[in-house]
């Protein structure tokens, strides 16, 4: 990365400058920069089986696996974990056994004797070439050893193309369909494609002969034209869906799979009206293929279409007919079940359909009936159906209704129930295993707010169902979503991505949860005690508490936990061997109010903290990382007001013994709103109340906190004479928490990064305008004094994008280069350019500044590292961490003038705070753990 080394001379500057609010004249100032906090610029806008899979007759020996997230295998329950990976549980002593993370999303799970075969999507596959850290994306199989359900080994890794569809195993061959998307480049000549015919990608489809566990591999590969992205299968064949999103048709392609020893190949296809949402939109039975798909439009149609599948060479269309009454609705529920098919539709009421398929060549309606609501789900049970929906009546909530189908010509909705609030949902709506059904229970997922304890809520709700009638039981709260709920040993189990609850239900009334398993837990920082100790913060979800959870030492076992009821976290702070907690409260009833709270917990006793201080500050917490949306004063142009009480940043800082607090009020006249910052200043070792500064309504950028003092950024609009490069000009101002006091507002060249420990250098990112009024962005040394800012020394990056982490004296960067060919518009004297490969130029580059005694910026090592995106996590003792297409961890070693790229690690979940203990950084993931990497 080259560098540019200027000189500027601002009074050329300060020349186009027309007037200035804030009662600050131009030629009062020494610096002046782009003005980015308004976008004024003239811009041209360019457990269930659940399995419709079972009605073909074509029986062969192979048997036809469906895919899911939970097996069972004696007392061992094997959980595919969103955010911890494969984990086993001995459900007998109720005991979690391992948890083994995966590189990707996992997807699908299944057991064949010793092995657990694991599917994950989105799975990243991390390499070295050059130099340069290549991530690319695409399916996985892993192969694990379960021999040892307390010690999981990988036998092998098998890597698809494209993104996992779905799989099936049948008999010893394991199938798994990707499918990749394509773009297309315009056409200059104005030409377009025959619709008909056009791909918007590929679809693959891998057999994997799993016969010997120690010969596992790849029998056939397939690749197809069409973007797949569902699936039927029969022990025969698999039906592959492609939307053509051009004619609005679906294409079914027919891959045939029933060589035991895994030949798969591609037969017929054929073309189907419209679009298919689901896998239970298709069903094969005694040689026929019936299909159920929408058309698109305010006209859209729900159409049944059966296809002659005898000969997969040659799909013949037998018959096919469209639900007159059903125009304009969408199509929802549909189950097949031999010769009929049932289907929901939904515009204001909810008709049933039910038609028969008896004649494939004639279906046609038999009957109808209408209900209010809708229906996601259908199971069949006899003559019953038992459907999961929605009640529309009140609000929007869960329900399940009890239909009579056994004279098809004249259903009937014998029961109906519903539960929730007046806004609540069920995760069966997307993922129907997780709705239970056995002879005489149903176990239905149902989420929603509370509005009277005002919090969210997850549960499993009991309901027992006879022929003729539906009653609601009892429930029972767990902690996020179902995933899945059964029956095992006299007990029932509700599986979620954080817990596996243990449900004595003897008495369905009032059902208990005897234990729960914690599978995964949501820790959003790790922070470190003088004592030693090391306190994990954890957030979980939906139960507004902090807890604290404590180890004596790193590495050591739990020792306390402090749980802080009421709360949502906003920053926390190791003090001495104490944590400072920041929260953000709200409150509606009788009026609007919102005010900081702090709560002060010792662990000098590791095993017993406790609570030793509290405080309130009366100031309207800022919002953080949020905007007002934009208004449109112009065609063609785009305005975002910048509003001073919504702007991004932290808003709490540490400071030597002082916690600061930046907050404000509102003041409001009839023709306008204006935010008056304020500072909370708390002595947290005097229990006094905090001291409050008024900043006024200034426009305050930016607050850091360097040592013992905090740093204030503010900035006034100035008026330029060209539209294009609107300006303004920045200033800094100190306050020292100890006496609370404020120093004097000085004019600097942008915002400060940095301030060097021991000495008046500092750190300053600014920008400023090329003479076609593209942005310049430039890194400055400046010497701070009370009352100026003296400037040192420029350097003009390659890069609008550029981040840094300051440490000690040395200023860390990331940042993707480009090629500067114009002068910056402020007059620029002398320049000096450190030339670079420019073949490196489409890569992230990682490097290091140092300010020389003088405090000239020196540029002392530097590296292109990844094309992918990066950012930077924290740096410690000449080691910089940053993330790679941001679920990769990589650690380069700054100790000589070539960074050296000392680990490379792929995390469940995304990293985005680091701490350090000694050598050793943990850097927390959220519901995937505290992931540890030593230097």
């Amino acid at each position: 990365m080259s560098t540019m080394r200027f000189i500027f001379s601002f009074s050329v500057v300060a020349s186009v400058v027309m007037g200035v609010l804030a009662g600050c004249s131009d030629k009062d100032l020494q610096f002046t920069s782009a003005n980015l906090n308004t976008t004024m610029r003239e811009f041209v806008w360019g457990a269930l089986d659940g399995s419709p899979e079972a009605n073909e007759e074509e029986h062969s020996d192979r048997e036809l696996v469906e895919p899911d997230v939970i097996r069972r295998s004696g007392d061992l329950l094997f959980i595919l974990n969103q955010y911890r990976g494969l984990t086993i549980v001995d459900m007998a002593r109720e005991e979690l056994l391992s948890q083994t993370p995966v590189n990707g999303y996992p997807r699908d799970l299944y057991l064949v004797n010793d092995q657990a075969y694991v599917l994950v999507s989105y799975a990243r596959n991390v390499s070295v070439e050059n130099e340069l850290i290549r991530v690319t994306y695409g399916s996985m199989l892993y192969v694990l050893d379960i021999n040892d359900p307390t010690k999981i080994t990988t036998r092998g890794t098998f890597g698809f193309d494209g993104d996992l569809v779905d799989s099936r195993m049948v008999g010893n061959t394991l199938y798994v369909v990707t499918s990749d998307y394509s773009w297309y480049e315009y056409s200059q000549d104005g030409t377009s494609a025959d619709s008909e015919t056009v791909s918007y990608g590929t679809t693959g489809a891998t057999a994997i002969n799993i016969t010997t566990p120690e010969n596992i591999y790849v029998a056939d590969q397939l690749l197809f034209e069409g973007y797949g992205n569902l699936i039927y299968a029969t022990e025969n064949a698999i039906f592959t869906v492609s939307h053509d999103y051009g004619s609005g048709n679906s294409r079914i392609d027919y891959v045939d799979i029933s060589d035991p020893k895994g030949k798969i190949m591609l037969r017929g296809s054929t073309i189907v009206p419209g679009y298919m949402a689901d896998r239970f939109k298709m069903d094969a039975w005694q040689g026929s293929l019936r299909t159920v798909t929408n058309t698109w439009g305010q006209n859209r149609q729900t159409i049944v279409t059966v296809f002659d599948i005898t000969n997969p060479d040659s799909l013949i269309q037998l018959g096919q007919t469209a639900l007159e009454s059903a125009e304009g609705d969408s199509l929802f529920a549909t189950r097949f079940d031999g010769p009929r098919a049932y289907i929901v539709t939904y515009f204001n009421v909810d008709p049933l359909f039910i038609v028969d398929l008896t004649d494939p060549r004639n279906p046609y309606v038999a009957g109808e009936l209408e209900v209010p609501g809708w229906s996601t789900h259908i199971e069949t049970r006899g003559d019953r159906l038992i459907a999961l929906g929605v009640d529309d009546s009140e609000g929007r909530r869960v329900m399940v209704s009890l239909f009579d189908v056994h004279d098809p010509a004249a259903p009937k909705r014998l029961d109906y129930v519903s539960f929730g609030d007046e806004w609540s949902w069920s995760s069966a709506y997307n993922d129907v295993k997780s709705l239970s059904i056995f002879d005489d229970i149903l176990l239905i997922p149902v989420s929603g707010f509370n509005k009277e304890e005002d919090k969210p809520y997850n549960r499993l709700q009991f309901v027992s169902w006879q022929r003729d009638r539906l009653t609601v039981r009892g429930r029972v709260d767990v902690q996020s979503e179902i995933v899945r709920s059964f029956a095992y040993d006299n007990l029932f189990y509700g599986v979620t991505q954080e817990e596996l609850a243990i449900i004595d239900g003897s008495d369905l009334s009032l059902p208990v949860v005897k234990n729960n398993l914690v599978l995964a837990e949501n820790i959003i920082d790790v922070l470190l005690l003088e004592n030693g100790a090391i306190v994990e913060l954890l957030a979980p979800h939906g139960r507004q508490e902090t807890v604290l959870r404590a180890l004596s030492h790193p590495g050591g076992e739990e020792a306390g936990t402090f749980v802080l009821k009421n709360t949502e976290l906003s920053q926390a702070f190791p003090w001495h061997n104490s944590i400072v907690l920041v929260t953000k409260a709200y409150g509606y009833e009788p009026e609007y109010s919102a005010r900081y709270e702090i709560s002060l917990v010792d662990f000098s006793d590791v095993f017993h903290p406790v609570e030793i201080g509290n405080w309130v500050a009366d100031i309207e917490p800022l919002w953080g990382w949020g905007y007002w949306g934009g208004i449109y004063p112009a065609e063609g142009m785009f305005y975002r007001p910048y509003t001073n009480g919504y702007y991004s940043g932290n808003t709490a800082f540490l400071a030597g013994d002082f916690l600061v607090l930046h907050g404000g009020r509102s003041q409001s006249d009839w023709w306008r709103t204006r935010f008056e910052h304020i500072f909370a200043v708390l002595d947290l070792a005097d229990p006094a109340a905090p001291h409050y500064l008024s900043l006024g309504t200034q426009n305050i950028e930016q607050v850091t906190a360097e040592g013992h003092l905090i740093y204030i950024s503010s900035y006034d609009t100035l008026y330029s004479a060209n539209s294009m490069q609107p300006r303004c000009a920045y200033f800094l101002q100190s306050l020292n928490p100890f006496d609370r006091t404020l120093g004097q507002r000085i004019n600097v060249p942008g915002l400060i990064i940095h301030r060097v420990t021991g000495t008046n250098y500092a750190y300053f990112k600014d920008h400023q305008y090329n003479k076609d009024n593209t942005l310049a962005t430039v890194l400055h040394s400046v010497i701070l004094s009370d009352s100026r800012a003296a400037l040192v020394d420029t350097v003009v990056l390659e890069s609008d994008y550029q981040s840094f982490m300051p440490d000690e004296e040395k200023l860390y960067f990331v940042g993707m280069p480009y090629t500067v060919d114009e002068t910056l518009d402020g007059d620029v004297s002398t320049s000096t350019t450190n030339d670079t490969d420019r073949d490196s130029n489409l890569s992230y580059h990682i490097g290091k500044y140092i300010l020389t005694q003088e405090g000239m910026i020196e540029l002392t090592a530097q590296k292109p590292v990844s094309t992918e995106w990066c950012t930077l996590l924290g740096a410690h003792a000449n080691h910089l961490y940053l993330t790679v297409s941001g679920t990769v961890i990589a650690q380069y070693d700054f100790s000589g003038s070539n960074p050296e790229l000392k680990a490379l690690e792929s995390t469940m979940s995304y990293p985005w705070k680091i701490s350090f203990v000694d050598h050793t950084a943990y850097i927390p993931l959220g519901y995937s753990g505290v992931f540890i990497m030593n230097q």
